[in-house]
Order: structure tokens, then C-alpha cells, then sequence
């Protein structure tokens, strides 16, 4: 009787579920287990209600035709596709005086991305992307590309951009191992915003107080998986590792003002990289890279009325072994060409709204100078100046609302080579202009 009665209570509270929630209708299993914790029912007759509110979920229930894993406890698919306009100006450096080629080019493109991200029970995660492009730091197709990608209306290829595992025990740990999203706290500076890392990644949370936390993050990113029967340099695998603490501060009147500072240190392994195909991409030694960032960002809330924010932001690299980088593994004269470590970013922002709003709106401004031995090519932005280093310039970014799941972005990037003359592969740029118009559709 006692059984019974419990079933039928069960089975009108997974109705009632049902219409608001189809996946917490599916599974009562955490309700489940309270129960035999409680002693009300026995492990036995806990496995049988479970099967037969499975059962009924299936059948009275169109959700239920999905058949998801009891596992899960949250499932999110989304996505955006990307329509853009490109008009990008690159000349070329010349050994003496000034560039007379411009190479201009205009490119219409396009970015089509699916994640799925599932949250499991017991602190365990999974998910998945899916994009057009499969360069790490580009998502994007031209459409009418070369041949077999999209030439005369040909199709055009999905790759897997993100495959993951994560565990988070509790609120402070986190791990994840895989092909995930950029786990640490930087800008497009050192790392472009396309790139998902591959390998493992840590996260110790501390939490200060009502809101501050202070986080140490640990990267450890497969670069290129190498036969070790080879014989030295080409027979190991190349990681890069990256440690971070990142320390985020409330502030003013209901906390809304934030500072955020967050130095790091990376450093590769003596390896080898044979295979990038980033958009100037650097394949050779990984020696001389031991780059010591800093980045960070203060944001002041309502500073023209509710909804508005002003941002101050920040980031910079030192590469310790930049004249070994210079020097030894590009092979350029330390009599005729400065090293140049250091590379940094500064910008302002005023926002309205979060950018999921009908009617929100950004604006960002930044300044930023690469050095010749500063920056890893094969992380660095893509968009800025091409990936090339040895330049300095700006960054001009619009965003507009247009509807809550509707964006109209307007980019403008213009740089100027630092060393004058310079025609070395990963530097030979005097000056480049990229505009990007974007409409993009998120769902």
C-alpha cells in the first residue's frame, strides 16, 4: 500500500514537472535516492519506481520520446551563424624604402558553430562544438574559396572544434581534459579568441568575502603528438604550459564596480612543431618562448544611467628568451635586429546593456604593439595585423542589438611595421587594414 501510494505521489509530481521541465520530469532520481536515504523505501523498490517513472515520462510525454540519459541533469544545444563583409589591405615589407603593393582584397565569409554542453550528475560535464573551419584560429569560410571548399557552389567541410570531459568535485575545484573552451582569463593579445586549447586544465577557486575570489589556473596544452621513435627534437611531443592567478575585487555602492588582475607565466617543452595551420603560423623549434603576461581590467557600472558601463582593460607579454627566439630559431642578425620582448595591449570601453538585449550596444577602442620576440604566433590574434608580429596599431570594435538573438558588428584593425625594412617570414608586413562587418544570429 505504502508503495503505491508513494508511486501515484511520485507520479503526479512528474507530471506536474512535465510542463515546465521535461528533462527534471525524466529523472526524479535525486527524490529517489532521498527516499532510501530516509528509509522510506528500500534500494529494491527504489529501482522498480525509478524504471516505472521512466515508463510513464515515455509514454504520456512527447519529451519523453528523446529518451536522454538519467544521467543528465542539464542538456543546452546553441549555436550562431555569422555572415561577413571583409576588406583587407596587406603590404608587404621591402629591404629598402617603402612598400609600393598593397595586395587589397575583399572576401565575402561566413562561420557556422553547434555546441552541445551537458551537465551530468555527481559534479561531472561533457560537451562538443562544431564549426566550419579548420584552422585553430578561424572558424570562417569564403564563399567561392578554392577548390573543394566551396568553388562553384561546392559544399563546404564540419570539423570538431571542441570535445570535453569535465569533473568538478565542489565549488572551488574544477577539471577538464579534452579539446575545451580558453580557460584562463586574457585577451586576444596572446591568445585569439577562436582557439580552443587541447590537453588538460585545472581551477582552484577561493572565495573572499560576500563576492571577491581569488583563482589559480593551470593549462596544460598538446601542441602536436610526435612519434618517440624518432631521435631527439622531432621524436617529442610538444606541450605548452601556462600557470595563471587571476584575482577579481568588487566594488562601490551594491558591488557592481570590478577590478580583475591576472599575471601568468607559459613556457614550452623542448619540442618541435611541424603541422599549425593557423592563419601565420610559425612551424620549426619551440625553443625561446618563456613568456611572463599580465593582464587585467577595472569596469565601473552606471556611469551615464542604469544599464551603461565604462572599461579600462589591459595585457601584456615578456619573453625572457626572446634573443634566443630572434637570434637562434629565426636566424636574424642580433647586430641588425632588436629582439623587442615585449608586447602590450591597452583599451577603453563603454557599454549599454549585456549584448542580449534588443537595443544593447558596445564600443571598444585599443592600442597595442607587438615585438619581434614577444608572442607565439601559433596563439596570438589572427586579425590583428594577420598574425604578423613587428606591428603596432589599433583595434576598433562597434556591437548592436538588433534583436535579442541578433548582432551587427563593425571591426577596423590598421597597423604599421616597428622595425622598418624587415622581410622575415613571420614580420614581413610594413603595413596592413582589415574591416570586418558581421551579422550574427545566435540560437
Amino acid at each position: 500500500m505504502k508503495f503505491s501510494l508513494l508511486k501515484k505521489s511520485l507520479g503526479v509530481t512528474a507530471s506536474l514537472f512535465i510542463s515546465s521541465a521535461a528533462l527534471l520530469a525524466q529523472d526524479s532520481g535525486p527524490l529517489i535516492d532521498l527516499l532510501v536515504k530516509k528509509g522510506v523505501v528500500s534500494d529494491q523498490e527504489a529501482e522498480v519506481l525509478r524504471v516505472e517513472l521512466q515508463k510513464d515520462f515515455a509514454v504520456n510525454s512527447s519529451a519523453g520520446k528523446l529518451n536522454l540519459s538519467s544521467s543528465l541533469s542539464e542538456f543546452k544545444l546553441s549555436g550562431d551563424i555569422r555572415m561577413r563583409h571583409q576588406i583587407e589591405t596587406q603590404a608587404p615589407s621591402t629591404a629598402t624604402g617603402s612598400s609600393l603593393v598593397t595586395n587589397e582584397r575583399v572576401r565575402e565569409r561566413f562561420r557556422f558553430r553547434f555546441n552541445g554542453d551537458v551537465l551530468l550528475q555527481k559534479g561531472w560535464g561533457a560537451g562538443f562544438a562544431l564549426e566550419t573551419g579548420q584552422a585553430a584560429d578561424s572558424g570562417n569560410q569564403t564563399f567561392g574559396g578554392a577548390a573543394g571548399s566551396g568553388s562553384g557552389n561546392d559544399d563546404y567541410s564540419i570539423f570538431l572544434a571542441r570535445a570535453y570531459v569535465s569533473y568538478n568535485p565542489n565549488l572551488n575545484w574544477s577539471f577538464s581534459a579534452g579539446k575545451f573552451k580558453q580557460p584562463l582569463y586574457t585577451t586576444d593579445l596572446v591568445w585569439d579568441a577562436d582557439i580552443n586549447p587541447q590537453g588538460l586544465t585545472e581551477t582552484y577557486k577561493y572565495f573572499i568575502g560576500s563576492k571577491d575570489t581569488f583563482e589559480i589556473r593551470a593549462l596544460q596544452n598538446i601542441m602536436e603528438d610526435r612519434n618517440e621513435s624518432t631521435v631527439g627534437l622531432l621524436g617529442r611531443d610538444a606541450w605548452l604550459f601556462t600557470q595563471q592567478a587571476v584575482y577579481t575585487h568588487y566594488f562601490g555602492k551594491d558591488l557592481l564596480n570590478s577590478v580583475i588582475l591576472a599575471p601568468g607565466f607559459s613556457k614550452y617543452n623542448q619540442a618541435n612543431i611541424g603541422f599549425s595551420a593557423n592563419e601565420n603560423t610559425f612551424n620549426g623549434p619551440t625553443r625561446g618562448l618563456s613568456i611572463m603576461t599580465f593582464a587585467g581590467e577595472v569596469n565601473v557600472a552606471n556611469v551615464n544611467g542604469a544599464g551603461t558601463a565604462f572599461k579600462l582593460y589591459w595585457d601584456s607579454a615578456i619573453n625572457n628568451d626572446a634573443d634566443v627566439r630572434v637570434n637562434e630559431v629565426y636566424g636574424l642578425s642580433s647586430t641588425r635586429w632588436k629582439s623587442d620582448r615585449s608586447a602590450w595591449l591597452a583599451g577603453v570601453g563603454y557599454s549599454y546593456g549585456t549584448g542580449k538585449v534588443q537595443g544593447d550596444y558596445s564600443a571598444k577602442l585599443d592600442y597595442r604593439s607587438i615585438g619581434l620576440g614577444s608572442l607565439d604566433v601559433n596563439t596570438s590574434d589572427s586579425d590583428f595585423a594577420f598574425g604578423f608580429l613587428n606591428q603596432a596599431g589599433y583595434k576598433l570594435a562597434l556591437s548592436y542589438n538588433v534583436t535579442d538573438f541578433t548582432n551587427f558588428n563593425v571591426t577596423y584593425f590598421h597597423t604599421s611595421d616597428i622595425q622598418k625594412n624587415l622581410t622575415y617570414s613571420l614580420a614581413a608586413r610594413d603595413h596592413t587594414q582589415l574591416l570586418q562587418l558581421d551579422l550574427v544570429v545566435k540560437f
